[in-house]
């Protein structure tokens, strides 16, 4: 008979060491779901009863997964929560089996090889000891206010009782998670061992935790801490500090890390079953706002969406040891920093050693600040630049598995620039361009072999957007795609599948919506209330202000490019026509809707005095739903042509590429929460007052009359 596999075992060796192994069936990674939870459960009834016999002298937790010990909770799972008191009740059953296992009368050890997130983490601080690795793939973290929840399973509560409240509030409110040696340093972790021998050094703490021999560093607080944490006027200036910096940074859009500070401040000095109820209570709170609702919804698209392709195609996916990148401006730099940082070999190759020199200071430069950043370690720095390798020639592309061509953007270019390439490349080598507006398609054409060809549109700044536009040509070949897929996950990227039209989908929208800006200024808003209404709204900054990042020129041609293939509805505004004639290129020659030579950024005065004549202002309301409702309505066109496969690919990627506020959940769960009737009706409305462009997309309409939803469109 074969036995069913489970997702936790019971072993107990010979030193009368109990191991309970976290190996969840058929999963890369455990994470702790209703099942795990309940098993959890039963093993903690065992031990308790095994431990009255007295043995096991000591618990380990431990992982049956390379790489991982706990990598948060089933997010699935959360987002099925009903309401509050089901996120309450939810909260408080997993805080129950924690304390049991903290209850235990033996040591307990939490033996972290990995990531270890969320609930991982929490559950860890429900031992009495924590040791972890040196290796870098371990990271300990509570990101759960990225899901707009809070650590539900006791983080809230355990946390600043353990590392102390600065460096907790540090922790929950970034969700950043922290290296070994970081972790340490906080009191977070008790001891960092070597990878190499790590389960013997396990066994040996638990050894010497019976024996009460484990040396535990606890870092000292400086004579202001304590004062700031250990009285109620320091602490009143810290809670009080650290909600005006959330309201800063957040405007109060999002409750979560708000919510974290009130339950540290409310229950620092309750008993803790007492404080786990307030902890428990708050997380129901938060689970089910519309905030909390979108924040999950985004990350569950974004973990679809690196399962986009089916598993015999992703099979088909090369081996990726070596990359070049054509092209060392800024883009192609930071593509090969980028694809170094993640420990891959990369050629950058130009024509110019001028433009070589600049781009691998560019590669070095953001290697550098991720050093100071910490966003890998200090002496990685060297190690990684180690792995770029300039070149004016083509030696050793026969190696090279990816090619990523970030040259000009110019068809002949590009093309002449593939059937160079190919002629070095192995035969199984993947083509990727870097173009944001191009037919791939077309590119393809060129090429000797076009199945190898696909568009692969990172977002500039390389290393911050966290987008990747894979473009499929109707000759990409599965291999191919599979292929460039593994290189976005290896960057730690998120990509999204889309079909081969003009401006792909991101700024296909994002055209539609600048655009808009331009007619608003044509109709009487001015360019300080125009970004002001669409900050207000939540977008990172306004569609002016994001046209002088862009540039003049390249806007005009992306525009021209849009009424070829869209006709109407995409023409050109003449704001741009206009400020292009007056000189002015954007933010790359300081001279674009704002100033750029004074410390204070501020419209300049020529562009008032060109839009001044006739201005009657437009309000707010107007300037939100004529920029927005005309993306919305745009991504519904673009829906209809297939150019992406589903309704929530449209509001991940303009999130994850544009800045589109995660709390509204992507454009169109922010027309969903409107009503799809209301927006239809406002686009006859603005179609009637300001032209054709706003008339709905067919797509739109009926969704409208059925009564369906935009977010399964």
């Amino acid at each position: 008979m074969v036995e069913t596999p489970v997702p936790l075992r019971l072993e107990i060796d010979s030193n009368k060491i109990a191991w309970l192994i976290f190996d969840t069936p058929g999963s890369r990674v455990n994470l702790l779901g209703s099942g795990l939870m309940r098993s959890l459960n039963r093993r903690l009834a065992e031990l308790e009863s095994r431990i009255a016999t007295g043995y096991p002298i000591a618990v380990v937790l431990w992982s049956g997964k390379p790489g991982t010990f706990i990598a948060g909770a089933n997010v699935e799972e959360i987002a099925e929560i009903e309401d509050a008191e089901d996120g309450r009740a939810k909260s408080a059953e997993g805080q129950r089996i924690f304390r049991r296992l903290e209850r235990l009368g033996v040591p307990k050890i939490a033996a972290i090889d990995g990531v270890c997130l969320g609930g991982g983490t929490e559950l860890a601080l429900a031992c009495d000891w924590r040791v972890a690795s040196d290796s870098p793939n371990t990271r300990i973290g509570l990101p759960e206010v990225r899901l707009g929840l809070i650590p539900g399973f006791g983080g809230s509560v355990r946390l600043p009782r353990l590392i102390g409240i600065q460096r907790a509030l540090s922790m929950i409110l970034t969700g950043r998670s922290l290296s070994a040696t970081t972790a340490h340093r906080y009191g977070l972790v008790d001891q960092v061992v070597p990878r190499e021998g790590f389960r013997a050094a396990i066994a040996t703490v638990a050894l010497d935790a019976v024996l009460g021999q484990v040396e535990r560093l606890r870092p000292g607080l400086s004579m202001r801490d304590r004062l700031l944490e250990g009285t109620g006027l320091g602490r009143r200036f810290l809670f009080r500090g650290a909600r005006k910096r959330v309201l800063g940074a957040t405007g109060g859009r999002y409750p979560a890390p708000l919510a974290a500070i009130d339950v540290i401040r409310e229950t620092m000095d309750l008993r803790i079953d007492e404080a786990l109820a307030i902890e428990a209570k708050a997380l129901g709170q938060v689970a089910t706002t519309h905030v909390g609702r979108n924040l999950v919804r985004l990350f569950r698209l974004g973990r679809a969406a690196r399962k986009a392709l089916a598993p015999e195609i992703a099979a088909q996916a090369g081996a990726i040891e070596r990359v070049a990148v054509l092209g060392a401006g800024v883009m192609g730099g930071g593509i090969a920093e980028l694809v170094a940082a993640n420990d891959i070999s990369v050629i950058l190759k130009d024509i110019d050693q001028e433009a070589l020199d600049v781009g691998l200071r560019h590669a070095s430069e953001l290697l550098r600040k991720a050093g100071k950043r910490g966003i890998i370690a200090p002496a990685e720095v060297g190690l990684k630049f180690a792995l770029v390798h300039g070149t004016l020639t083509y030696e050793k592309f026969d190696e090279v598995d990816v090619v990523v061509e970030a040259v000009v953007e110019r068809l002949p270019v590009k093309q002449q620039v593939l059937r160079e390439t190919e002629k070095v490349l192995p035969p199984r080598a993947v083509f990727a361009t870097n173009t944001s507006s191009l037919s791939v398609t077309e590119l393809a054409r060129a090429a000797a072999r076009p199945e190898n060809v696909v568009g692969l549109h990172f977002f500039n700044p390389v290393h911050r957007m966290p987008l990747v536009e894979i473009i499929r040509t109707e000759s990409s070949s599965e291999a191919a795609l599979a292929t460039a897929f593994g290189l976005a996950e290896r960057l730690g990227k998120t990509a999204v599948l889309v079909a081969d039209r003009p401006g792909f989908l991101v700024n296909r929208l994002l055209a539609a919506y600048l655009n808009e800006a331009g007619h608003l200024l044509a109709d009487g808003a001015d360019v300080a209330g125009i970004d002001r209404a669409l900050k207000k709204f939540g977008m990172p900054m306004g569609p002016c202000r994001l046209l002088d990042e862009i540039g003049f020129d390249i806007a005009g041609h992306v525009a021209k490019e849009m009424t070829r293939a869209f006709g109407d509805r995409m023409r050109p505004s003449p704001a741009l026509d206009m400020l292009t004639h007056l000189g002015r290129l954007g933010k790359k020659n300081g001279r674009g809707f704002y100033t750029y030579s004074d410390r204070e950024e501020r419209v300049d005065r020529e562009v008032s005095r060109a839009f001044a004549s006739g201005r009657r202002g437009v309000k707010t309301a107007e300037i939100v739903d004529r920029c927005l409702l005309i993306l919305v309505n745009e991504a519904m066109y673009a829906l209809s042509e297939g150019v992406v496969a589903r309704a929530g690919d449209v509001d991940l990627a303009m999130v994850l590429g544009t800045g589109f506020p995660p709390y509204r959940g992507g454009p169109l769960a922010w027309a969903e929460a409107l009503g799809v009737r209301s927006v239809r009706d406002r686009l006859r409305e603005l179609s009637d007052l300001r032209g054709e462009r706003f008339s709905p997309a067919p797509a739109l309409d009926r969704v409208a009359d059925a009564g369906g939803s935009l977010t399964v469109a």
